[in-house]
């Protein structure tokens, strides 16, 4: 199992609130962090387009576009654990944690 923590930053902010779980088992499980994702929809954070209901898992055979288009070398695990997935239109992160 691999596990990644996705955070985001308000623009006008420091803080960063961990707002769902990426995890790879087989298959890819996304989660909202449903004991932070309202307070940071309250700072700006808009559900990604593909994934809106904050109360359901998402399950995938491959990742998910959002995460996928963040890294250079698609599917490639490895490449994931080493990168934050940071674009510079947003403050999203994608941080390794097991």
């Amino acid at each position: 199992m691999t596990v990644f923590s996705i955070l985001w930053q308000p623009s006008k902010s420091e803080k960063k609130y961990p707002i769902g779980i990426l995890v790879y088992q087989k298959k890819w499980h996304f989660k909202y962090n449903l004991g932070i994702i309202t307070e940071a929809i309250a700072q700006g954070f808009r559900p990604f387009p593909d994934m809106p209901n904050i109360e359901e898992e998402y399950i995938s055979e491959i990742l998910f576009p959002v995460f996928r288009n963040r890294y250079l070398e698609k599917d490639n695990i490895d490449a994931m654990k080493e990168q934050t997935g940071q674009l510079t239109t947003d403050k999203i992160l994608i941080k390794y944690m097991k």
